[in-house]
């Protein structure tokens, strides 16, 4: 099968998981904006998380090899953000823990309130807030192609006529093959995540984060 018609069948099941897909674009950005907000009206146990995540994020052992082995070879940091992206960020992250469906909705909250939080009133340059907002459209709209799929899947079990089958393992199996087909989409974007947040770090440099954030 050519990667034409693999790209047509990827977007065939996109337009059939539309709903789970908007829903998580939707939940990605009202969590993103109320985690803003809660910190600019200053919730202390919300400003004590902040901190708590902010001396903590440059410390995260996921970064240590884009900082370290990886940091002169542009190429090798690109591969290994796109495959830590898939594999964790996506796969075993969103889509497997679909298996409880609620489980990637969850984690969409957490994820999103979480980098609201961090970003408010944050001082870093034009050019890191380019970096920044590009990287969130890409990888969180994989991401949620990837959560429409887990939790696709973890509905097939629990609602099985979804499916147009009262049986449970032929719901499953169909959620399963539609994912796969999804998948290329995931890949195609989490690639081109990488391609552009990787290139605009190893020529700005590493992301500082200042001292002081008000």
């Amino acid at each position: 099968m050519n990667l034409k018609v693999m790209l047509g069948e990827a977007i065939s099941a996109a337009r059939r998981r539309k709903n789970l897909i908007v829903f998580f674009i939707a939940t990605h950005v009202v969590f993103l904006v109320f985690g803003e907000w809660m910190v600019a009206k200053e919730f202390p146990g919300v400003l004590f998380l902040r901190a708590e995540q902010l001396k903590e994020i440059q410390n995260l052992p996921y970064l240590k090899p884009l900082t370290g082995i990886l940091a002169d070879n542009l190429a090798l940091k690109i591969l290994y953000t796109f495959f830590f992206n898939l594999i964790f960020g996506a796969f075993l992250s969103t889509t497997v823990t679909g298996v409880v469906f609620v489980l990637p909705y969850l984690i969409a909250v957490w994820r999103s309130f979480i980098i609201g939080i961090l970003i408010y009133n944050m001082d870093v340059s034009p050019a890191l807030i380019t970096v920044f907002y590009g990287t969130f459209v890409l990888e969180f709209g994989a991401y949620c192609v990837s959560s429409a799929i887990g939790m696709d899947l973890g509905l097939s079990v629990v609602w099985p006529g979804r499916k147009g089958t009262r049986s449970r393992r032929e719901a499953f199996s169909l959620a399963a093959r539609d994912g796969a087909r999804l998948y290329l989409l995931v890949i195609i974007i989490l690639f081109i995540a990488a391609i552009w947040e990787m290139s605009w770090l190893h020529y700005l440099g590493p992301l500082k984060l200042p001292d002081n954030i008000n």
